[in-house]
């Protein structure tokens, strides 16, 4: 057991172990302090074994509390007297009626031994290692608020703890609602939850805000769990804030990289452009790519698509809207269908307009195909026929 009062670092230090030859009585036993035993007793008798066992560990602690301050050179404190008129501790009573229905853990008594005459003690010398020290911590900002976001949309925030102690940083993160204190997360989300800072470094967290619905309040407390915090230190507690709006539409659109690998290619994609993208495998194909479109609004609406053709080229048309009108309820979904027969080999991009005219909301999509060519492979290079009579 190692107990400090000031942050320290032992780095192999000599411990002297003391061991002595002894002869077992009657037969050998394997034991160590760790070995336990189970026994059934009588409530009572459990009652009096746990508040003598509870006497014994505080009696233990005052004791090891006066070594270590001797050691450290100051006077120890006085022992406590007994207040006046504090009522003495009622005895207990072991009750005899009683069944022995209640589960007792016991450790295993050492066995038996006499030590061995004419031997003297040999003392080894142990390596010890060890770090006193609370855990402490380092952060730029304790209050992150988020710009106003679209529902179904995400804005993440980045921030770093450094661990400036000496002993590794356990934490554990909890959102709780402000007004209620109960746990809550609602549209937040942090990366990581729970892990380890080793001494003297820092490590990066993403908080994420993901409103699914428009609420007056969103203000939570974004909470972590410190083993061994210094008492001196607060604690880790960060405010978060982030307002959500309500769209007019919302598409589920599955994620691509196309506007990355565009950028690469030093042809960068417009931002006011969505995509979609197909791969098609061969030439001649139909293709077939759905989606939803998400109307949060509290009334329906009409929406159409339109084709925006490049001035001076008129090609043969190889994606299609299969709904190029519609009606979308308020809070209800709709299917958007688009097709793409591709008739040769290559990348080919269409640009389409999607509109509604009641809300004057436009969006722009860059609808994407590509073709990839069959990649054919045979089990056997040759087919050999066995002997035939004519």
């Amino acid at each position: 057991m190692v107990k400090g009062t000031k942050t320290q670092k032992y780095d192999k230090s000599d411990l002297d172990c003391e061991l002595t030859n002894i002869a077992h009585v009657g037969e050998y036993q394997d034991w160590d302090d760790t070995m336990k035993t189970l026994r059934m007793v009588r409530p009572s008798e459990h009652k009096k074994i746990m508040r003598d066992r509870e006497k014994a560990e505080v009696e233990r602690l005052e004791q090891a509390e006066i070594r270590a301050q001797a050691a450290a050179g100051k006077k120890a404190a006085p022992a406590k007297k007994p207040a006046k008129g504090e009522v003495a501790e009622e005895e207990i009573v072991i009750d005899e009626s009683e069944d022995a229905n209640v589960e007792l853990i016991e450790v295993i008594d050492e066995p038996e031994n006499n030590k061995i005459e004419g031997s003297e003690p040999k003392v080894v010398k142990l390596k010890a290692s060890c770090v006193i020290d609370y855990t402490n911590y380092e952060m730029a900002s304790q209050e992150i608020a988020f710009k106003p976001t679209l529902m179904y949309a995400s804005r993440s925030y980045k921030f770093s703890i450094k661990n400036t102690s000496l002993i590794n940083l356990d934490f554990n993160f909890k959102i709780a609602n402000t007004s209620t204190g109960i746990l809550d997360a609602g549209p937040y989300s942090i990366i990581p939850k729970k892990g380890s800072i080793a001494p003297g470094c820092d490590d990066n967290f993403i908080v994420k805000y993901s409103p699914i619905e428009v609420e007056a309040d969103n203000k939570r407390l974004l909470s972590a769990n410190i083993r061994n915090l210094d008492p001196e230190k607060e604690k880790l507690i960060i405010n978060v804030n982030g307002i959500a709006e309500r769209p007019i539409i919302h598409f589920e659109l599955p994620p691509t990289n196309y506007r990355e690998r565009k950028e690469k290619d030093m042809t960068p994609v417009d931002a006011k452009f969505k995509i979609i993208e197909f791969d098609s495998l061969g030439t001649n194909i139909r293709n077939t790519k759905r989606f939803m479109a998400v109307n949060p609004t509290a009334s329906g609406y009409e929406y159409e698509w339109e084709e925006l053709q490049e001035e001076g080229k008129a090609l043969k048309p190889m994606f299609k809207c299969v709904n190029p009108k519609g009606l979308i309820l308020s809070g209800k979904k709709s299917e958007m269908v688009f097709e793409y027969t591709p008739d040769n080999i290559g990348e080919h991009e269409s640009r389409w307009l999607f509109k509604i005219p009641s809300e004057n909301i436009q969006q722009y999509f860059l609808v994407v195909g590509r073709v990839n060519e069959p990649n054919v492979l045979f089990e056997s290079g040759k087919v050999r026929f066995g002997p035939l009579l004519l």
